[in-house]
């Protein structure tokens, strides 16, 4: 380790950061490199190398489409957030700045690689974040020089968390670029994730103001006028937002007599929570039409924070709401979690869905008799589409640098 590398390390534990890293693929180095220079336990809370498919699948919470793209990189950030979150909590004595840090990257094996040698950085705050990738020109280095590079490439990335600057160079070669972007969040998404606010509403200034001129979606505590309060809210992730979507939202417009708009949770039950990047990415695919955001991962909690709401999913939705499974294989549970969506006056309307070969609708839907009423079926003559953010995302081709 050179001195200038020496000193950059010195002047990370110096900060009032605390740190946790997870690495896959490559990008080790930078955990040993920081524990060679004294005060690394002002640093590091932990670092955690998943390396198997299935070590990253746990991590995780589940198995990634693709290992070494940015949107892992991401999810890996925000779970290693979520982690320094707790470990902090843990111990009182400790700072409250804190990121998770996250690599993966795809390096020379001792087998060919068809695709790139590469690598995606990603930095969580608790107010931003961050991605860096970098596309490595094939036979430039040995399997050393590149785990060095990208090692560095996250000591970089870990000291910009940090407010430091002066960095040493990194030994890129000629046609060797790294990508970074960049979301510092809103006050209003912060208050969102730290639970002090049920719902934010994104709201590109055509819909929030009446003028003919789309802009860019600021965020709304409220509904501003001219926009009436929704009938009814599509459930989604929208990854990405398709034709099928805004169908949806047309015709369970029909149904209810009243207007329709989307809801995300930036949360979920059995995903990593959405990053900045990623919440701002999806935010900007609803050029015209109001969106909710919530940190509300079950339909329960949706309730509670929008009552009275008509809640339009997929028949795939409405199976998992009335699976006990998802209630800690509790059947009770069910029913009371049931029971506190219809006080809060909220109900669901279900669109069939292809599965196989097969359309499924509200009628293969195993009720209990007691809240038949609460679910509502979206005739195949009113609404039927074929298609399914999955299989868009898959038939897409793999794209390393953003």
């Amino acid at each position: 380790m050179t001195d200038n590398w020496h000193e950059l390390i010195a002047r990370i534990h110096a900060a009032p950061h605390q740190t946790v890293i997870v690495v896959t693929g490559g990008g080790s180095s930078a955990i040993s490199e920081l524990l060679a220079v004294p005060g690394g336990s002002r640093t590091l809370l932990e670092a955690v190398v998943p390396y198997s498919e299935s070590a990253l699948a746990s991590w995780l919470g589940k198995t990634p489409e693709h290992s070494c793209v940015e949107e892992t990189a991401l999810a890996m950030a925000a779970v290693a957030h979520q982690r320094a979150c707790q470990l902090i909590l843990a111990a009182a004595d400790q700072p409250a700045s804190h990121v998770g840090v996250a690599c993966t990257a795809s390096l020379v094996s001792d087998r060919p690689k068809k695709g790139d040698h590469r690598c995606h950085i990603a930095v969580q705050s608790r107010t931003a974040t961050v991605s860096r990738s970098l596309v490595l020109k094939k036979g430039a280095r040995d399997r050393a020089g590149e785990e060095r590079l990208v090692g560095r490439l996250i000591l970089h990335a870990l000291a910009g968390s940090v407010g430091l600057h002066d960095l040493p160079p990194l030994e890129v070669r000629p046609g060797e670029t790294v990508v970074e972007h960049h979301a510092l969040a809103d006050p209003l998404l912060v208050e969102l994730l730290e639970g002090k606010r049920g719902v934010v509403w994104s709201l590109p200034e055509a819909a929030a103001t009446g003028s003919p001129v789309a802009a860019r979606a600021p965020l709304h505590a409220l509904i501003p006028f001219p926009l009436s309060p929704p009938t009814g809210l599509l459930c989604g992730a929208f990854h990405p937002l398709h034709f099928g979507h805004r169908q949806m939202r047309k015709a369970a417009e029909v149904l209810l007599g009243g207007t329709v708009y989307y809801e995300m949770s930036i949360c979920n039950v059995d995903k990593p929570p959405l990053d900045f990047l990623s919440i701002d990415r999806r935010r900007a695919q609803f050029a015209d039409e109001p969106l909710a955001l919530t940190a509300a991962p079950t339909f329960v909690e949706k309730a509670e924070i929008l009552p009275g709401v008509t809640f339009v999913v997929g028949v795939d939705t409405a199976e998992r709401i009335v699976e006990p499974r998802y209630y800690g294989g509790s059947i009770e549970q069910m029913r009371a979690a049931l029971l506190r969506v219809r006080q809060a006056g909220c109900r669901f309307l279900v669109a069939g869905r292809k599965v196989g070969e097969c359309f499924q609708t509200l009628a293969d839907v195993d009720l209990l008799p007691e809240f038949a009423g609460l679910f509502t079926s979206i005739p195949a003559d009113v609404f039927r589409a074929d298609v399914s953010s999955t299989e868009l995302r898959r038939a897409e081709p793999i794209v390393n640098v953003f």
